[in-house]
């Protein structure tokens, strides 16, 4: 009997500990979609001082470590640097998988993300400096949300998984 109980308790911790990890998920995509905001923002600052190269801007970015996209920007820098022969096309698609393997954050961002640094330095200051105005836009729309899908999606994942251990822990006792 102490053996089915400590069984019932395990499933229903492990339950409890899935419903935290899908609500964490969540919550960080709402993080990081916040921080991807504030480096655009500094990206226009620094495109409109004008005063740096884009190897510069994501040099500067990616040693702001509290970023989650901070080693995305080192490796861009690194790269833009380092492969002359390469356009900054192809490494843009060599290092995308960066963004998706550590970060949270989903297609539909990854791909706005990618869209805008691909115009960066094709047009005058102004143009781009509206190009990364939009972006941010875009992201702010999708920021809030995210902020419904943390207070409905996260919070209903993260109770419903808790009942669905205890009801299989009643249903086994």
């Amino acid at each position: 009997m102490q053996i089915k109980i400590i069984i019932i308790g395990v499933l229903v911790g492990c339950s409890y500990l899935i419903g935290e990890h899908i609500y964490k998920a969540y919550t960080n995509r709402h993080k990081q979609l916040n921080d991807l905001i504030r480096i655009l923002e500094i990206i226009r600052m620094d495109l409109s001082f004008g005063l740096y190269t884009l190897e510069e801007i994501f040099k500067r970015i990616g040693e702001k470590t509290e970023y989650c996209t901070s080693k995305f920007f080192k490796t861009m820098e690194y790269e833009l640097h380092n492969n002359q022969s390469k356009v900054l096309d192809e490494i843009l698609n060599d290092n995308i998988g960066i963004l998706i393997k550590e970060t949270y954050l989903q297609n539909k961002e990854v791909d706005e993300l990618k869209k805008l640094i691909l115009t960066l330095g094709q047009s005058d200051i102004e143009s781009q400096t509206r190009m990364i105005d939009l972006s941010i836009e875009n992201f702010k729309d999708l920021t809030k949300e995210t902020k419904e899908d943390v207070e409905k999606k996260g919070t209903v994942y993260r109770k419903l998984s808790t009942v669905i251990g205890l009801i299989i822990g009643i249903i086994l006792i």
